[in-house]
């Protein structure tokens, strides 16, 4: 199975990829992707979800799981049996466990990975996100297009007059 989220990103069964790349762009491939209605889609994200109030709920055959700790990923992740896994990074998780359960996490996002199509997706890396994306089959990172310069206003002129009005007429500019 594989199915594209963006132009440039094809995803497929039996990996694990990571992805960094801005909200709307992975909105815009979840919410408009057909595919993702025939396949189970595990959606997984933490304490709080960037991602999750903005999915096209009637779009997407999705099942919605969080996790609250780092023990809990894991848990969720062994017992998943769903085609496509999508996991929303969140760094608060990880805070105070210790390094080696990140690694943990990582271990068990591989291992998920050679039966499903395993997405552990970030807006934006940290150490965290980059030390798990090492044992990432694939890892993409994708940027807004960038945004056309506004055009310069102009600066405003002497105010001018109509000369069909009398001087002694007064309009509302003088004021």
């Amino acid at each position: 199975m594989q199915f594209d989220l963006h132009t440039s990103v094809t995803l497929s069964s039996g990996t694990f990829s990571a992805l960094v790349a801005p909200e709307e762009l992975v909105l815009a491939g979840l919410n408009d992707n057909p595919v993702l209605k025939r396949f189970l889609f595990l959606f997984i994200c933490g304490n709080y979800s960037r991602l999750l109030s903005g999915i096209n709920r009637r779009s997407v055959s999705i099942e919605v799981r969080r996790a609250f700790t780092a023990f809990q990923l894991l848990t969720i992740l062994r017992e998943s049996y769903h085609t496509i896994i999508f996991v929303e990074h969140d760094p608060t998780l990880y805070e105070g466990s210790g390094e080696e359960v990140a690694g943990q996490v990582a271990e068990a996002l591989k291992s998920a990975g050679q039966g499903s199509a395993v997405v552990l997706y970030a807006p934006e890396e940290d150490q965290t996100f980059s030390d798990m994306a090492r044992l990432a089959d694939r890892f993409f990172s994708l940027s807004s297009p960038p945004v056309p310069p506004l055009p310069r206003a102009r600066r405003a002129g002497k105010v001018r007059h109509p000369a069909t009005l009398a001087r002694s007429q007064t309009t509302l500019e003088g004021f």
